[in-house]
């Protein structure tokens, strides 16, 4: 038994035990998620707010097709929903944001907004990034209209990680 267990152990140590390039590059990523980074809410929040806008750029840029809109999200790692006023679907805290948008669009102040989240019910601080973003057409008498809002949710996990690998 114990000329088993040295020859087992030898075999293994024999194996040469190297790793591949992409074995190596994989293992050095979930080395860098492991890393523990320490932000600020402010900070999470600023990184969240740039990381919205960027997400409504590229929303933008594709001149908001929805075919587009997928693979976007997929992209930056986020959920995207589109919410016009009145639509039956709109969570709680997107209808709120689009009547303030629809109240503030009266008064000209129209600008997109971020908000902190609490998704799961026994989590004790928030755990995602609501970013907002309406979309407004200028009517005949000066007035704007909301045609809508473009909600990017955001995980604080992947905000935090972001940030981490630009430190």
């Amino acid at each position: 038994m114990k000329k088993l267990v040295i020859i087992i152990c030898s075999i293994a140590m024999g194996c040469g035990g190297s790793l591949s390039d992409e074995q190596r590059k994989r293992l050095h990523e979930g080395m860098d998620q492991q890393q523990i980074v320490r932000l600020s809410d402010s900070e999470i929040v600023t990184a969240s707010l740039e990381q919205g806008r960027i997400v409504f750029a590229a929303l933008d840029q594709v001149k908001f097709n929805p075919a587009k809109v997928d693979s976007i999200a997929a992209r930056y790692h986020v959920r995207l929903r589109w919410i016009v006023p009145g639509s039956a679907d709109a969570l709680e805290i997107e209808n709120q944001l689009i009547e303030a948008y629809v109240i503030g669009a009266e008064t000209g102040s129209t600008q997109d907004n971020i908000q902190k989240l609490r998704t799961l019910p026994q989590a004790d601080e928030y755990d995602s990034l609501l970013y907002s973003r309406p979309l407004v057409k200028p009517i005949a008498d000066g007035a704007i209209n909301v045609e809508g809002v473009w909600n990017v949710y955001i995980a604080k996990k992947d905000i935090i990680l972001s940030v981490a690998k630009r430190k």
